[in-house]
């Protein structure tokens, strides 16, 4: 942190050579991570430290602030036997409660949205938006970076962006009005929709519930799309089917929890099986139209409009880069994908909310933990995370050029919706100090 406060490459690489473990060092050459943490260090003008949070022998964890970015982190450093440090772990976070403002009004609200916008736009650390709404209507906005750097064209409310996993909502809400109909069961095991399926574990035991709350045992799919798939896109969510119907599961079903794209890809194709629509026409009418978002696509067909943002990535092959490039644009899937607005999205979660899309019981079997294991909150297609004593659910959504997060306060009629077009975490450097006011200002009843 000494080291943060002037950056240097020659002096970083120097000290992360002499300290980290030889074990350290194979996973991730002292260079390497000598040119990330300058970066860091500089747009962030250096680290203050405001708490300790954890204090062992070999690990210690301090919640600090960016005293530039002015953006909270928690950082970890962990030794091994030896005294080397082993590992490290610098992730932004919520403030420390007692830091947080007194005057939670929805003008001070919007004050704090725009100048944490644009504080962490100036430090290059976030370009989309940050929307925040009380019900349908917004209080607060403000956007930072461009939609387009070459044209510099600014990003507002009605602006286009790939959601990435966030889009793995609109899949579990489909399953819960199919469930309000009766039409299928949350138990409902895979074989009853596709008696065929060729993984027999996953026909006979893996159920529906297990698929969306990422219990099934299921992996990933998104690398084996074929470039023909990315270039014309793909018109059922079934077509997707034998790029993992044959795959082996990571556990037995039900037993543990892994993040799985597949898994709500196989929901997608039971929504069409049970309803009888394909997938893109399925969310349109039933989850756009239904919610009042008219600026929303499935993405299944690779989408271009004046609209829509140019994604930007440091992700190269070899390594990250020092400068932004165009990343390759995404196509959607029932595991997320599709395209929205932040004034869009206000209409998602407040007809969630409100009961518009699945009636209440369901939305509170969907937002409730299911299955998961120490350390992790996960109901049907919903993050879930506490702060300050109040639950926030939605989904995020992390790719090369897209770093997106909407979160619904429970028991409240508040929506933080973050966009950004560029590398993850940009929405949590811009909305992790935002949701955290919501969390407070609902917890005070304010």
């Amino acid at each position: 942190m000494e080291l943060c406060r002037s950056p240097n490459l020659a002096q970083m690489t120097k000290w992360l050579t002499a300290n980290l473990s030889e074990e350290a060092e194979k996973r991730f050459p002292a260079a390497d991570r000598a040119q990330g943490d300058v970066e860091l260090c500089a747009v962030n003008g250096g680290f203050r430290a405001e708490e300790v949070t954890k204090s062992e022998p070999n690990v210690i964890s301090v919640r600090s602030i960016g005293v530039k970015s002015g953006v909270w982190f928690t950082q970890t450093f962990i030794l091994n036997g030896a005294g080397k440090l082993d590992r490290t772990g610098l992730f932004p976070s919520a403030p420390v409660e007692s830091a947080l403002p007194t005057d939670l009004s929805d003008a001070a609200i919007a004050s704090e949205v725009k100048s944490t916008v644009t504080n962490v736009s100036r430090s290059g650390l976030f370009s989309g938006i940050v929307t925040v709404a009380r019900g349908t209507r917004i209080i607060a906005s403000a956007s930072g970076g461009y939609a387009d750097r070459d044209r510099q064209t600014p990003i507002t409310g009605s602006t286009q962006f790939t959601l990435g996993s966030m889009g793995k909502m609109f899949t579990a809400v489909s399953v819960g009005q199919l469930v309000d109909q009766g039409k299928i069961s949350f138990d409902d095991t895979v074989g009853k929709f596709f008696p065929e399926y060729p993984n027999r574990t996953v026909r006979d035991q893996v159920t529906v519930g297990m698929l969306l709350s990422h219990t099934a045992g299921m992996g990933d799919f998104l690398a084996k799309r074929t470039p023909d798939m990315m270039k014309k896109g793909v018109e059922r969510a079934t077509e997707f089917m034998p790029l993992y119907d044959k795959d082996e599961l990571q556990f037995a079903p039900g037993t543990n929890w892994a993040y799985s794209n597949t898994g709500l890809a196989l929901a997608g194709a039971i929504v069409e099986k049970v309803s009888g629509e394909d997938y893109p026409s399925y969310i349109r009418k039933h989850i756009f139209a239904a919610a009042g978002m008219t600026n929303s696509d499935p993405n299944n067909i690779p989408h271009a409009t004046a609209t829509l943002v140019t994604p930007y990535t440091k992700q190269t092959e070899h390594g990250p880069a020092s400068d932004w490039h165009e990343a390759e644009h995404d196509i959607g899937s029932p595991a997320g994908g599709a395209i929205s607005t932040a004034d869009d999205l206000v209409r998602f979660a407040d007809a969630l909310r409100v009961g518009k899309l699945v009636n209440k019981k369901t939305f509170a079997e969907m937002t409730k933990p299911h299955g998961n294991p120490l350390g992790v909150k996960y109901g049907y297609g919903m993050d879930i995370e506490d702060m300050y004593g109040r639950t926030t659910v939605g989904h995020g959504g992390g790719f090369a050029g897209v770093s997106t997060h909407l979160y619904l306060l429970l028991d409240s009629p508040y929506t933080v919706v973050v966009l950004a077009n560029q590398d993850p975490p940009a929405d949590v450097y811009a909305g992790s100090k935002i949701v955290a006011l919501m969390a407070e200002k609902t917890k005070l009843g304010k």
